[in-house]
C-alpha cells in the first residue's frame, strides 16, 4: 500500500512540475535562436544597354529541299545578384594591415576630416603576414579593394557568417590619426 502511496505521489508531482518546466524550456529555447541578420534592401540592377535587333535575315531555301532553320533567339543577360545583406552594429571590431592599403584608404578620406562612414565587405582570405601567416582570415574590403583584416580572434569569431552566407557587409568608419588611415568595423555580437 505505502508502495502504491509514493508512486501516485511521484506521478502527481511529476505532472505538477512539468507545466511549469515546459514553459520555462518554450521561452529558453526562444531566446536561444540564432542571431536574425538585417538585410538591407536589393539595390537596383544597373540598366543593361540594349543592342538594336537586326532585321531577320531573309530565309532562303536550303539546298537539301528542308526548309531553313529559324534564326536563334538572343541569349537574355543574367541581373546583377542581390546586394550582401548589412550586418547589425552592435560592437566595434578593429581592422588590422591598414598600413599595407594607405593608398586605398587615402582616396576614401583625408587627414584632418571628420571620420567618414562606410560600407565594408567582408570576404574569406588568409593572414597575409605574421605568426599567423596562412591561416583563414576575414578580409575586409571597400569598394571591391582591400583594406585590412580581421585579427585571427575576430576572425576565427565571425568566420561562420562569412562562410555560411557569403561575402556580407557592414557598417565601418575611416578614420586619419598619428598611425595613418584606419577602419573600424560595427558588427553584431556572436558567441
Amino acid at each position: 500500500m505505502a508502495v502504491l502511496l509514493v508512486i501516485k505521489w511521484l506521478v502527481i508531482t511529476a505532472s505538477l512540475l512539468a507545466v511549469p518546466f515546459g514553459i520555462w524550456w518554450a521561452i529558453d529555447r526562444s531566446r536561444r535562436r540564432a542571431p536574425v541578420l538585417a538585410i538591407a534592401p536589393p539595390m537596383p540592377a544597373p540598366p543593361v544597354p540594349i543592342r538594336p535587333a537586326r532585321p531577320p535575315a531573309p530565309r532562303r531555301p536550303a539546298a537539301t529541299g528542308r526548309p531553313a532553320e529559324p534564326p536563334t533567339t538572343p541569349i537574355p543577360v543574367p541581373r546583377a545578384a542581390a546586394a550582401a545583406p548589412v550586418l547589425d552594429a552592435d560592437r566595434e571590431v578593429v581592422v588590422t594591415r591598414e598600413e599595407d592599403h594607405q593608398d586605398v584608404l587615402a582616396g576614401l578620406h583625408r587627414p584632418g576630416a571628420a571620420p567618414r562612414p562606410v560600407t565594408v565587405e567582408l570576404w574569406s582570405s588568409t593572414v597575409t603576414r605574421g605568426k599567423y601567416r596562412g591561416d583563414y582570415a576575414v578580409e575586409v574590403r571597400i569598394d571591391g579593394r582591400r583594406v585590412g583584416e580581421l585579427t585571427a580572434a575576430m576572425s576565427a569569431r565571425y568566420r561562420h557568417l562569412v562562410d555560411v552566407i557569403g561575402p556580407v557587409r557592414c557598417r565601418g568608419v575611416v578614420t586619419h590619426g598619428a598611425r595613418g588611415f584606419q577602419v573600424d568595423l560595427k558588427l553584431p555580437e556572436v558567441v
